[in-house]
């Protein structure tokens, strides 16, 4: 009994470590020491609770792949306990956890079918008036709410908001002002953000703090207004290296960079991208991979513009290279609004070099998607 409660002391610890930015290694070695006293003595329970924890902090600090090899890790040892020793199923807490973060790192690489599966079994091992079955709830929900998104039908993400907010309140009063923000109801969405921002700086909630910031920085610039946005970066940069949340910090570069290809410093802006590219493209979200790529895309062609005739026609070329895989990340989440934006550049890139052909291709699959979706006048240079 003294052992269980000692490691669950640890594992408490750990968890609060997380949260006042500890790095990584820090945490990893005071959960190893735990979990050879579990090993030694049998305490299933406790080490369900480690991988889910370890899960956990992986995600908080950005590194998908290492979150996914444990989640993964759980779901292998159930199946061989059941296997082996006719063991009933795990309907432990921590166990449902690691399933929900399968589930969202599925769905954030465009694997929509895996991540269904996950929640299948979800459902079926956590039944709606079970225990545990909030986590897969909220879980289904916010993957059914970025899929609307990013298909550009903002009345049915709305129609989830009620459903989030009941799970959990500070996740639906953000995603009520990502919609009224992608339907250019900007006040309204600011003034939400600022409510929101103030609440969870009073609870310390660090990870959504820095994300309304980068909301609140987005209204910014779309309202024209770029260099107010770049104070409110900062402290987003700031918190987020601060607290050790290397995605969110590559996040915040993405943002500025972009804040300095609208205030007309493009070169700066691609430098600036170097430093936030390779975590993205290594463990960040689809969605994410392709907005860095087509950022870059736009800092070739606005770096370009006082090159000469040759040297101008190679950055174009690399650019609408750029483009192509910004459109490949874009489909695997099925975001047609970005694709959109997309071949709109790519038909003017093309039209510059003079390919009729490519640009008559990509107007027309511009046209489609441009009757598909509804469109509300935001400037396509105000749009990351």
């Amino acid at each position: 009994m003294t052992k269980y409660l000692a490691s669950l002391g640890i594992q408490s610890l750990v968890q609060q470590r997380a949260f006042a930015g500890k790095t990584a290694n820090k945490l990893m070695d005071a959960l190893k020491d735990s979990d050879l006293l579990h090993w030694k003595h049998s305490l299933s329970e406790l080490i369900d609770i480690s991988i889910a924890q370890k899960t956990a902090i992986w995600r908080l600090y950005g590194r998908s792949t290492m979150a996914l090899q444990q989640a993964q890790m759980l779901l292998s040892m159930n199946s061989l306990e059941a296997a082996n020793a006719g063991a009933q199923q795990n309907n432990t807490e921590s166990f449902a956890v690691a399933l929900c973060h399968l589930a969202e790192l599925h769905a954030e690489q465009g694997c929509f079918a895996a991540a269904s599966e996950v929640l299948k079994h979800l459902k079926e091992r956590f039944p709606p008036n079970s225990q545990h079955a909030q986590l897969w709830m909220l879980c289904d929900q916010k993957i059914q709410f970025d899929r609307a998104m990013h298909d550009g039908k903002y009345h049915l993400a709305d129609s989830l908001v009620t459903g989030i907010t009941a799970l959990n309140s500070i996740e639906g009063v953000y995603r009520k002002a990502v919609v009224l923000q992608a339907q250019n109801q900007m006040s309204e969405a600011h003034k939400l953000l600022q409510k929101l921002l103030i609440h969870c700086q009073k609870i310390r909630n660090t990870e959504m703090v820095i994300s309304v910031l980068l909301s609140v920085a987005e209204l910014y610039w779309q309202s024209s207004s770029p260099t107010i946005a770049l104070p409110v970066l900062l402290q987003a940069l700031a918190l987020s290296k601060e607290y050790r949340l290397q995605y969110l910090a590559s996040e915040t570069v993405l943002n500025l960079a972009f804040a300095q290809l609208i205030l007309g410093i493009p070169e700066q802006a691609l430098s600036l991208l170097h430093m936030a590219i390779e975590p993205i493209l290594a463990d960040g979200a689809v969605l994410d991979k392709g907005r860095a790529m087509f950022l870059v895309a736009k800092c070739q062609v606005a770096s370009a513009a006082s090159y000469d005739p040759l040297k101008k026609a190679e950055a174009v070329e690399a650019a609408i290279e750029n483009l192509n895989e910004a459109k490949n990340y874009f489909a695997k989440v099925d975001c047609k609004e970005r694709i959109r934006d997309v071949v709109y550049f790519q038909a003017r890139l093309y039209h510059t070099l003079g390919r009729t052909q490519e640009r008559n291709r990509c107007a027309m699959l511009f046209r489609q998607l441009h009757q598909e979706l509804p469109s509300h006048g935001v400037p396509l240079i105000n749009h990351l």
